[in-house]
């Protein structure tokens, strides 16, 4: 057989959200609001916790699993924030939330086994599923529903292939916090024909208004896989450090798989996430109230231009902003910003389908960068 790469990846499509992200990389004098890496250096005292690690010799690996004291963090935030008990043997660390989504798609699909996801979503969890051979099932989310799924069209999308449904709230890219008759639609469902659920918990402190983050496991706990990430809760990215929770049997099956990836998780960023985690309430409110801050100026603020609209902020640490109204789809609006205004946003479409005609923009620049791109955003001839 000649050589040859993937089926997959021999007529690739076009991936928006990661050309952007490298040619941000290469960009100067530009108002860089596409990626979500927050500006803040991660806080002091974890950094103090991974110079403390490095000093002590944690260079090395360890247990595959994970540093038994980051599990019991992980063990002991849960239950301590959501009421919930996990034993070691249903956590384990990984590289970010991502390696989790990774190796738990990995445990449970099958070729031709089908994902449900919600659009807009984060595309990676597209890329994953059909890594695995499997099939994305879309549906489609409106600013109608604040970007939400209905129980009717989740079911509707339901087959007897059908292996999982992602749920990624708060929201990224549109920012929605899943309500409580969203969550129990889908524990219900999932219940009902006994399919997996996989909750992206990345962004479960950034939650505003009226609104409440509710663990989806705490409603369908024996059908939900929880994929975490210290990465925005500690503003500590570069760490690279999260979490895989679920049955015995899926995090066993994980741990199979990611013999043969990487082994284990960083040491340091470990010993960094099990501090943050034994912290949180000292160290996530004062982060939590610089991204509500953010939000909700550039909310207002751009809310005052007839041609874009922002929802109210719910969740996350990014806005999705219609702009519709200026008669150019989102990429050429995208561009259009760039060029005109200096100011780097993603296309809606980079997010599926429903995102056509939005632009996820990111606040993770400080207030004075972010005042800057409200003006330059004002001054665009539309």
């Amino acid at each position: 057989m000649a050589r040859s790469l993937s089926n997959l990846f021999q007529n690739p499509s076009a991936n928006i959200m990661s050309d952007i992200g490298k040619n941000a990389a290469l960009m100067t004098d530009v108002i860089n609001l596409s990626i979500g890496d927050p500006d803040m250096i991660t806080p002091e005292p974890i950094l103090n916790a991974a110079n403390d690690a490095l000093t002590a010799g944690k260079t090395h690996y360890t247990a595959s699993d994970g540093d038994p004291e980051y599990l019991d963090a992980i063990i002991n935030f849960y239950q301590k924030s959501f009421n919930l008990t996990y034993a070691k043997e249903n956590v384990r660390a990984t590289v970010g939330a991502g390696h989790a989504t990774f190796l738990a798609f990995g445990a449970i699909l099958n070729p031709d086994d089908e994902v449900i996801i919600f659009s807009p979503y984060f595309s990676p969890y597209e890329v994953q599923i059909e890594a695995h051979h499997a099939k994305v099932v879309v549906v489609n989310c409106t600013a109608e529903n604040n970007f939400q799924p209905t129980k009717e069209d989740i079911a509707a999308a339901i087959t007897d292939k059908t292996k999982a449904i992602l749920v990624d709230t708060p929201n990224n890219p549109t920012g929605a916090v899943y309500d409580q008759e969203t969550l129990q639609a889908l524990a219900d469902l999932a219940k009902e024909h006994d399919i997996y659920l996989l909750a992206d918990e990345v962004y479960w402190p950034f939650v505003y208004g009226d609104n409440d983050f509710i663990p989806l496991e705490s409603l369908a706990p024996e059908h939900t896989l929880v994929a975490g990430s210290l990465s925005k809760v500690f503003a500590m990215t570069g760490f690279r450090i999260g979490y895989l929770i679920g049955p015995a049997d899926v995090i066993a099956a994980a741990g199979l798989l990611n013999e043969g990836i990487d082994f284990s998780a960083p040491s340091v960023s470990q010993a960094a996430g099990a501090y943050g985690l034994q912290h949180i309430d000292e160290i996530t409110p004062a982060l939590k109230a610089q991204f509500g801050e953010r939000l909700e100026y550039v909310t207002t603020e751009l809310n005052k231009l007839p041609w874009l609209k922002i929802l109210p902020v719910a969740g996350s640490i990014y806005l999705f902003a219609d702009i519709s109204a200026t008669g150019m789809d989102d990429v050429a609006f995208s561009n259009y910003l760039l060029e005109k205004a200096g100011v780097l946003v993603i296309p809606g479409q980079a997010f599926g389908e429903a995102g056509k005609g939005y632009i996820r923009i990111a606040v993770t620049q400080d207030m004075a960068t972010l005042e800057k791109a409200v003006v330059a955003f004002s001054k665009l001839s539309l």
